[in-house]
């Protein structure tokens, strides 16, 4: 994996504090405002605790195969790189 644009492909992706599984969930009111924004609009309006199918994040850093957003850590697994 590269740092780059990728578009989630699961129903909801969780978002971490750090790069693993073991590291605690962020809640919906713990990610960016643009995050938020495009939970709801991809999620008819509703909130949820993590990135929704089709949310669209910019990646900073990786390791392994987590990547660093804005918003905190997601697995690359579950994503698609669209640039």
């Amino acid at each position: 994996y590269k740092k780059g644009t990728y578009r989630v492909t699961a129903d909801v992706l969780n978002v971490r504090t750090g790069a693993g599984t073991s590291y605690v969930k962020k809640a919906f009111n713990m990610l960016t405002a643009n995050a938020q924004t495009q939970i709801k609009k991809l999620n008819g309006g509703k909130a949820a605790n993590g990135l929704v199918k089709g949310c669209t994040c910019t990646v900073s850093e990786v390791k392994g195969n987590w990547g660093k957003i804005p918003s905190g850590w997601i697995c690359l697994d579950y994503c698609e790189r669209v640039d």
